[in-house]
């Protein structure tokens, strides 16, 4: 009897020593914040450089050759600029909440994000979409909000995650939580 559990024991341990790395073991945390992944931070960057009045920063990241630009030229964005933008250029948009939309994986997404707004202080949303041309994202701001069928592929909603800046409590959260685009 002890041979056969022996045996059994054995062979066991040769399986599963033989099943080990036949799959790779995937390390990568899952991420938690926009920030950690890449279009994701770029709208992030883009959504920044709005609360900022930054438009010159914003030309240079919208797509010069799509129907989406701001301004005819850097020239003409840089004439733009706020006022105030001295007093904001270095403040970043700390606490934030932000839904996205993936439309096309790796080409096409859509942010929205919810903030406090740089000169009030109350809370606001900005929509960014976000598309990828060779190596590189573009960015553009949808200025009255995206709608339903901006979120729609080919005839569904397209799926939602949401992201949250590090450190906020569930209480704070459900203040930075961005409503669905599609409910409009």
């Amino acid at each position: 009897m002890k041979k056969i559990l022996t045996f059994i024991s054995i062979i066991s341990i040769v399986g599963v020593l033989a099943s080990c790395g036949k799959e790779e073991a995937n390390t990568d945390p899952k991420p938690k914040t926009c920030e950690q992944i890449e279009p994701c931070k770029i709208a992030l960057q883009y959504a920044t450089y709005v609360e900022q009045g930054a438009d010159d920063k914003l030309y240079k990241m919208e797509d010069q050759a799509g129907e989406h630009k701001s301004y005819d030229s850097l020239e003409k964005a840089k004439r733009y600029i706020a006022e105030d933008y001295e007093k904001y250029k270095n403040q970043k948009i700390k606490n934030y909440g932000a839904l996205e939309y993936v439309l096309s994986p790796n080409e096409k997404y859509i942010y929205k994000f919810r903030y406090k707004d740089f000169r009030t202080e109350e809370l606001k949303n900005t929509t960014v979409g976000i598309s990828k041309k060779g190596d590189r994202y573009f960015a553009n701001e949808y200025y009255s909000g995206a709608t339903k069928n901006d979120v729609t592929v080919n005839g569904k909603i397209a799926k939602h995650k949401r992201y949250y800046s590090k450190g906020l409590n569930e209480q704070v959260k459900e203040g930075f939580k961005p409503d669905l685009i599609e409910q409009y």
